[in-house]
């Protein structure tokens, strides 16, 4: 299950996130409009989506920390040296443990929306990647 279900979860997961970054760097998909998704995905109530550059630069990370962690798993031939990869994957799982326990922090000040998201989904759903992450890097450093 560590060798199969845990990466491929992880992947689909982080691959599915950041291709919804390149659709918002577009459009505010699945909301109706800009300020409805500001409120309930950025956080503020002034309908100004981000700009588009930082949207897709997130959205990137999360395919490539999808990609890393098929490398790790040895789903897919590595781009690198092994104890990089690594090290790749235990600064992900790092990452997203940060956003996770620090979005609990981060809600002061956002739109009332956005910290009902965050405080259920956005937070909880990033601290359980990292949980996911952090096993596949254990996994990896043990063979």
């Amino acid at each position: 299950m560590v060798h199969t279900v845990v990466p491929m979860v992880l992947t689909i997961v982080l691959a599915a996130i950041g291709v919804l970054h390149f659709v918002w760097a577009f459009s505010p998909w699945p909301l109706k409009d800009a300020v409805t998704f500001t409120k309930a995905i950025g956080g503020s109530d002034d309908g100004v989506m981000p700009s588009a550059f930082s949207t897709v630069a997130v959205g990137l990370a999360l395919i490539g920390g999808a990609v890393l962690t098929l490398m790790v798993n040895e789903s897919i031939p590595a781009l690198g040296p092994d104890w990089l990869l690594l090290v790749g994957m235990y600064v992900l799982t790092a990452v997203l443990l940060a956003r996770g326990l620090g979005g609990y922090f981060m809600n002061a000040g956002m739109a009332a929306e956005f910290q009902q998201l965050n405080t259920v989904l956005y937070s909880p759903l990033c601290v359980a990647l990292a949980a996911l992450g952090g096993i596949v890097a254990v996994a990896a450093s043990r063979r």
